[in-house]
């Protein structure tokens, strides 16, 4: 594994080691950071799940990336962040304004001068306050959104850079903090130049993909097969839907039977983006991008999506993709691409474009290091009387271990309420 030992750092990361195959979140910071460890010296303090035997394969593929990589537990993170902090020359990055939020008046505290960036991935509580209609009790969730919200801006707000992924959550973000500093780095796809067609794909063969800790996934494949489905059946007779996504819940795995495949976490997606007829994305809620879009659409993968599926990515009806938000429009748009296989061919060409001219690597690498070289230099905003204050009460009380053990309670709390939850039919 690389070491730095007492060398100065470029950047330092602060962030769970991106489980990079499960997750598309995961796998954009995963490509970033190797753009990264490209361009400078970059130490990465993550955190894994000591409980999932798979955690230690993602360390080692960021050490065989090049990148010096230092496990630390939750715990550990602010004791680890003041120990690396001397050596460190142009920022610290978080992945998450969760990972930011213990730490980041520890790092004004001692690297003042030190610029923070923190990359959002998505706006949560724009995720969060659009699930509230879905909700099963959505006074709780709306209150969750609330609390969420005011969370995640009071560390937008701390930060000298935030990045996005699309310009509709840089707008959402530049409402609240006009003065803020936000920059868009999107997804990366890789574009596939060569592709199964129509005919020599499985009929009537239908894909999800996404990781069910994630809520809007689950959502997605529960309003699918109860409100959308029947209809596709009714058009096409016999349908095949295979459900690809890490840890699905019991209410998803009950789903499987009468032509729905629950295939859980796969380690390849190839053979499943070149064997099926369309991917489906009937997301009602969310933010930020969709992985699960942008990679059917770099595969020559037809789509059909919802508007929040089509968000930030520059997407109009009938010509990258097909939308729709009703149950009957969608199952039209569905039973149409597995019908039509002129309609089929078109939308695999033109989503591939779609793709080739956004999110290409050297595109969007180019996007992040111009970020970074941005806040080069810049001289982050002091703390005033009260933030110092603030910052010192907040960093005694995570030193203290009152906030792991806040935060594990929670945890738990939450876990003993969800079983408790009747099942969503």
């Amino acid at each position: 594994m690389p070491q730095l030992e007492r060398a100065a750092i470029d950047v330092l990361v602060v962030a769970p080691i991106p489980d990079f195959d499960r997750a598309s979140g995961s796998l954009r910071f995963y490509q970033m950071l190797q753009m990264l460890a490209r361009r400078y010296r970059v130490m990465l303090l993550g955190w894994v799940d000591a409980e999932d035997p798979r955690s230690p394969r993602y360390v080692k593929a960021l050490a065989d990336a090049g990148l010096a990589v230092q496990v630390v537990s939750h715990a550990g993170v602010v004791g680890g962040v003041s120990a690396i902090l001397g050596r460190v020359r142009l920022c610290v990055l978080f992945e998450f304004f969760t990972s930011a939020e213990r730490v980041i008046g520890r790092v004004r505290l001692l690297r003042p001068d030190l610029p923070v960036v923190i990359d959002s991935v998505d706006v949560h509580f724009l995720r969060e306050m659009r699930g509230v209609p879905y909700a099963m009790r959505p006074r709780r969730a709306a209150r969750k959104a609330r609390r969420t919200m005011r969370r995640e801006l009071g560390v937008y707000r701390r930060a000298d850079l935030v990045l996005t992924v699309t310009e509709c959550d840089r707008a959402q973000i530049l409402q609240t903090l006009p003065k803020a500093r936000v920059s868009i780095v999107p997804n990366i796809h890789q574009v596939r130049e060569d592709v199964p067609g129509f005919n020599e794909r499985r009929r009537n063969s239908l894909l999800f993909v996404g990781g069910f800790a994630h809520p809007p996934n689950g959502d997605a494949v529960l309003f699918f097969c109860r409100d959308i489905l029947p209809m596709v059946k009714r058009a096409l007779g016999q349908v095949e839907v295979t459900i690809v996504g890490d840890r699905p819940p019991p209410e998803i795995r009950d789903l499987a039977g009468d032509g729905v495949v629950i295939a859980g976490w796969v380690p390849e997606m190839t053979p499943y983006l070149d064997s099926h007829c369309v991917a489906i994305a009937p997301l009602r809620f969310g933010a930020g991008m969709k992985g699960k879009v942008g990679q059917a659409l770099a595969a020559g993968l037809p789509v059909v999506t919802t508007r929040v599926g089509a968000e930030g990515m520059d997407l109009e009806d009938g010509k990258a993709a097909l939308i729709a938000d009703s149950p009957t429009a969608f199952a039209e748009a569905v039973a149409r691409l597995c019908t039509d296989g002129e309609l089929h061919r078109d939308l695999s060409q033109a989503g591939r474009s779609h793709v080739r001219h956004r999110w290409d690597a050297a595109a969007v690498e180019a996007r992040l290091i111009g970020a970074l070289e941005s806040i080069r230099g810049l001289t982050p905003t002091p703390l005033r009387a009260p933030g110092r204050l603030a910052a010192h009460a907040r960093d005694a009380y995570v030193r203290s271990g009152l906030a792991q053990t806040v935060e594990h309670a929670s945890a738990v709390t939450a876990w003993y309420v969800g079983r408790l939850r009747p099942r969503r039919r």
